[in-house]
This record gives structure tokens, C-alpha cells and sequence, in this order.
């Protein structure tokens, strides 16, 4: 019983371990491509900028050009945020939940056998406890019913034994 109870601790443990590093490796994804993203934002305004200014700055002049490069720098940076986003974890996780979910329940009937076994042995305490009291008040009382009466039942089933033979 407390084989089982320490088990599904150990369990329910690991489902939370699992839980966690599944979590731990979705954020360090996510803040991989969050930094990824940044790192384009950064190389576009130094790189692609500089090239689109050049590209538009005839047609446009040097403000409105400047400006359509830096919009599409900040247009590509949010759409590989929103891609950094929606990344979520797989079925593993669903499956470490459920373990966990398990191993709770497990634990929690482990834990009311273990609370009965307990309250079983408080009562056979209880009940020694009160023979014992019965014994050093009563000593006379005490004897009769444990010795006397017992051995009286015993002498008539044995008559009765020999009438019903006869």
C-alpha cells in the first residue's frame, strides 16, 4: 500500500517533469524565433534598407522611400512573430496530462486505503485499549467473559453433539 502511494508520487513526478520540459522547450522555441525576428528586423533596416532607399529614392524622394523600406522590414519581422506564436506543443503534452491525471487519482485511492488501514488500526487500538481497562477494573467481569462464557458454549455444543448422535 504505501509501495503504491510512494510509486504514484514518483508517477505523478515524472508526468510533471514531462509537463514542464515539454513548456520549457515550446518557450525556448518561441524565443528562438522571437530572436530570429528581431535579428531580421535589425539586418533589414541596416541592409535591405539602405539598397531600398537607393531603389526608391528617384521616384519617390528620399522620406517616402526611406519610410516604404522600413515598413516592409517591420511587415516581414511580424509576420515570423506570428509564426513564432503559433508554435505550440504536440500530443505529448496531451499525453503527460493524462498521465498526470493518473497518477492523481491513483494517488488519491492510495490514499483512502491508506486512510482506512489507519482508521482500522486506531480502532483495534481503541478496542485493546478498552479490554485492557476492563481487565485491571473488573478483573471478574473480565474473565467470565473471555473465559467462562466461552467454555460454557463450548460444554453445550458438545452435549448437544452427543444428543444428536444418539
Amino acid at each position: 500500500m504505501i509501495d503504491n502511494f510512494v510509486r504514484d508520487l514518483h508517477l505523478l513526478w515524472k508526468a510533471d517533469s514531462l509537463i514542464g520540459k515539454i513548456w520549457l522547450t515550446v518557450t525556448a522555441r518561441r524565443l528562438g524565433l522571437y530572436a530570429f525576428a528581431g535579428l531580421i528586423a535589425v539586418f533589414g533596416l541596416g541592409m535591405i534598407n539602405v539598397a531600398g532607399f537607393y531603389a526608391f529614392e528617384a521616384s519617390l524622394g528620399p522620406v517616402w522611400a526611406a519610410s516604404l523600406v522600413a515598413l516592409g522590414d517591420f511587415v516581414l519581422a511580424a509576420i515570423i512573430m506570428l509564426i513564432g506564436r503559433s508554435s505550440a506543443p504536440g500530443p505529448e503534452l496531451d499525453l503527460a496530462f493524462d498521465v498526470r491525471k493518473i497518477a492523481i487519482e491513483s494517488l488519491q485511492a492510495d490514499a483512502l486505503d491508506l486512510k482506512a488501514t489507519i482508521d482500522t488500526l486506531t480502532q483495534e487500538i481503541q478496542d485493546t485499549k478498552n479490554r485492557i481497562v476492563g481487565i485491571v477494573h473488573n478483573p471478574l467481569d473480565a474473565a467470565t467473559q473471555q473465559l467462562l462464557i466461552p467454555a460454557a458454549l463450548s460444554i453445550i455444543r458438545g452435549l448437544r453433539a452427543k444428543k444428536d448422535r444418539a
